[in-house]
């Protein structure tokens, strides 16, 4: 509880978790319930069953900044143009062959994981050389929203396979926010 002179006191209430839904808000919370001067509020979700369309942390791990609309124009005007940079979208090959941000390619998350045997083929192709990165891509990874796991799980691969956080970034918004801003969109090749 917060309080102090001209502030409201601002209480959680609850947050719970339950068995896989469309009304879950996230992995471990179900709703959150506050008071605000006196008045109780539930924040509640009506979407997609969560797992797997968990509302994802700002923060996908450690190092890794995540960023908006405008870093992702400005990545793919400079570091895409430029070849030292590539923009990933981790959604499965349907999704991404039913539209994209415009500059990205298809790397589907599961093709990152460690379980992958051709993982070192992947990251090879990404500019690492064995356990030498130095000459890695730069990259932003996103998927289908805030909601869409693949991202944050392809960042956590990367970084579990050596892939240095200061080259990688998450676009949280990915495709839903991009679009919800207007944005263009492009068909997967």
């Amino acid at each position: 509880m917060i309080k102090g002179a001209g502030l409201a006191a601002l209480t959680c209430l609850s947050a719970t978790a339950i068995a896989a839904d469309p009304t879950r808000i996230s992995s471990g919370i179900t709703s959150a319930t506050v008071a605000i001067a006196g008045e109780t509020s539930t924040i509640s979700r009506d979407g997609a069953a969560c797992p797997p369309a968990c509302i994802q942390p700002m923060i996908a791990a450690e190092g890794i900044a995540t960023i908006g609309e405008l870093e992702v124009l400005a990545f793919l005007e400079g570091a895409v143009t430029n070849g030292t940079g590539l923009l990933l979208d981790t959604r499965l090959p349907g999704a991404y062959a039913a539209g994209t941000l415009p500059g990205a390619v298809n790397v589907p998350e599961p093709t990152l994981q460690g379980s992958n045997p051709y993982r070192s083929d992947l990251l090879s192709a990404l500019g690492a050389r064995g356990s030498d990165f130095s000459g890695a891509f730069e990259l932003v990874l996103f998927a289908g929203g805030a909601d869409g796991p693949e991202a944050g799980e392809g960042l956590r691969a990367l970084l579990e396979a050596g892939y240095p956080a200061a080259r990688l970034r998450y676009y949280r918004g990915g495709l839903a926010a991009w679009q919800a801003l207007g944005l263009s969109v492009s068909a997967g090749q």
